[in-house]
């Protein structure tokens, strides 16, 4: 376990543990608290929807890689009419090329910096609903199960192990086919 995340836990806990074993914490009657965890790894693998958007992703990678595709062909043969015809070229017309060749490169580099963005941003996109629909749906479930709090155990480095009784996973899942379900039968 990193120290560079454990000691900001231990230090965020801090506080509740000491109120738990104040004087007043023993005066009060003991409240148990029930907590879930879930993997949202999992989740987000089996969920409905989880298929149109890779499917949709991909097709605009693809796209993305077409793109870039025809424009470095582009460039290797600018590259190839430079070399065969170098040896006619003056020596300022020489250097006019290869500038114009660099720059040719520079612009191509900045086109597949751009599409990393772009993409990037698309993913982001289209993962934005299926997480906000299991956000919901974990909420939900907590709610039904009358749990205090959920522990991403994909998201979180300082759980090291739970009972298997509060690995709510399953429920969460169920809960999200339940909704998808409930949304495709509308008419």
């Amino acid at each position: 376990m990193r120290s560079s995340t454990f000691l900001p836990r231990v230090a965020a806990l801090l506080p509740l543990m000491l109120l738990a074993h104040s004087p007043l914490a023993a005066q009060r009657t003991t409240v148990p608290v029930r907590i879930g965890v879930v993997d949202s790894r999992k989740l987000l693998q089996d969920m409905p929807g989880r298929a149109q958007a890779e499917s949709q992703f991909a097709l605009e990678m693809a796209n993305a890689r077409v793109l870039v595709h025809t424009a470095t062909d582009s460039m290797k043969a600018a590259l190839e009419e430079l070399s065969r015809t170098e040896a006619d070229l003056r020596p300022h017309q020489r250097e006019a090329a290869m500038l114009l060749m660099r720059s040719r490169e520079l612009a191509l580099e900045d086109m597949v910096t751009q599409l990393n963005l772009i993409t990037g941003r698309r993913l982001e996109e289209l993962q934005a609903p299926l997480i906000e629909r299991v956000r919901i749906a974990v909420k939900a479930v907590r709610a039904r199960e009358r749990l205090a709090m959920v522990f991403d155990v994909a998201t979180m480095d300082g759980v090291v192990d739970w009972a298997d009784e509060l690995d709510i996973t399953t429920l969460v899942l169920e809960e999200l086919r339940r909704v998808n379900g409930a949304a495709t039968k509308r008419p």
